[in-house]
């Protein structure tokens, strides 16, 4: 049997402590120096095995944050969707988020019945602009049972997705739908976009679903026309593309 490398026993040993809890899921691994030091081996090797597990999706590199945790490697055959993050990166853009608001409060009537809750059931809100190279792509706003997620209101979503969240939760994905509409932007949402009041935007209404805890998030999304491809390309199912209506 071949003996593995040293950057190779670093990287099993990473994931075997993150596999532990030792290292939990949506937290910063120790600094390089730390780890080097750890394992009493130099930080080139380290940083290899890092590199490695980010490679892998176990691991996710912030600039000027850290090393973060994401979650055990998975094999899902089910629904996968691509992050935006993903998405504006394949496509040849440098993607970053604001996060515009955050908050808790009652479904109310409308979120009620697009959740199937109760009116009274508490939802987790997420207001985020998406940018591509600086630039405004999107407006989303999220909304997602409070108690699905453990304090869900410590996680950062600037550095980790809504996805990512439900990964760390074992909330699997079983079915995404997608409603294509236009509309036009008003001045609140115009001056995120940088466009023009009453400016045309595609509104796309999404709905996860799992199969044991019924829909677990709805976003409605304001997209700038050039980008809306990417949120369509953004769902596989089987290896194919899985959008359920579209309205014009």
């Amino acid at each position: 049997m071949q003996k593995q490398t040293k950057t190779e026993t670093v990287t099993q040993a990473l994931k075997n402590r993150i596999q532990a809890g030792i290292y939990p899921y949506g937290t910063a691994l120790p600094a390089e120096r730390d780890l080097a030091g750890n394992f009493g081996l130099n930080r080139s090797t380290v940083r290899a095995a890092i590199q490695a597990l980010v490679d892998e999706g176990l691991l996710k590199k912030v600039q000027g944050k850290g090393t973060f945790v994401m979650c055990h490697p998975k094999d899902d055959k089910y629904t996968h969707f691509r992050g935006m993050s993903e998405l504006l990166k394949n496509n040849g853009y440098t993607p970053s988020s604001r996060i515009l608001y955050t908050g808790c409060s009652g479904a109310g009537f409308k979120l009620s019945r697009l959740l199937q809750v109760d009116e009274n059931t508490a939802l987790y809100r997420i207001m985020r602009l998406r940018l591509g190279n600086g630039q405004p792509v999107s407006i989303e706003n999220t909304f997602v049972p409070y108690k699905l997620i453990p304090d869900i209101e410590k996680i950062d979503f600037q550095i980790y997705s809504l996805y990512d969240a439900f990964a760390m939760n074992s909330l699997r994905i079983a079915d995404i739908k997608q409603v294509f509409s236009t509309t036009r932007v008003r001045n609140s949402e115009a001056k995120y976009l940088n466009t023009e009041h009453g400016s045309p935007v595609v509104s796309i209404a999404i709905t996860s679903t799992s199969k044991e805890n019924g829909i677990i998030e709805y976003t409605n999304a304001l997209v700038l026309p050039e980008f809306c491809k990417f949120y369509s390309d953004g769902i596989i199912q089987e290896n194919k593309l899985n959008v359920y209506a579209q309205s014009n």
